[in-house]
């Protein structure tokens, strides 16, 4: 009997011992960010691409006006021969941040398996107008 009681509060002080102790999502001593749809300068691509081959585009912008704003991420659509991006940055809770502007100096998205023909890369914005410029994917044939 004495066995039996001890397998079975073993297990149980265990779980207690756990569930008490346990990791709290909301900590305070994490810091947690706000993510916004970042307003972008320029963009730079070749204007052709070979097909088969990568199409980088390079972003600038400014991110935010202290060290607490970052780049957060890309959100890129292929829709039939229009290729839709929005950058998205973050801004964190913090207090006490650098006061550098934080800035957006060419960072690359690579959009890869097009097929031939023009397409219209078109950049969302935080405030209109949104970017639209075109790049031209070449066949083997077209680029002799």
């Amino acid at each position: 009997m004495k066995k039996l009681i001890f397998l079975f509060l073993v297990p149980v002080s265990l779980l207690v011992i756990f569930m008490a102790g346990g990791c709290k999502l909301d900590n305070p001593s994490n810091v947690h960010y706000t993510e916004f749809v970042m307003q972008i300068d320029s963009i730079f691509h070749p204007d052709t691409i070979r097909i088969g081959g990568t199409l980088p585009i390079r972003f600038y912008g400014t991110i935010g006006p202290d060290g607490c704003y970052s780049f957060s991420r890309f959100n890129g659509t292929l829709d039939g021969r229009n290729i839709n991006i929005t950058a998205y940055s973050k801004v964190s809770d913090e207090e006490v941040c650098t006061q550098q502007i934080q800035y957006l100096d060419g960072v690359t998205l690579s959009v890869n398996q097009l097929d031939t023909g023009r397409y219209i890369i078109q950049v969302h914005q935080a405030s209109p107008p949104n970017i639209i410029d075109t790049v031209f994917v070449a066949g083997f044939a077209e680029l002799k």
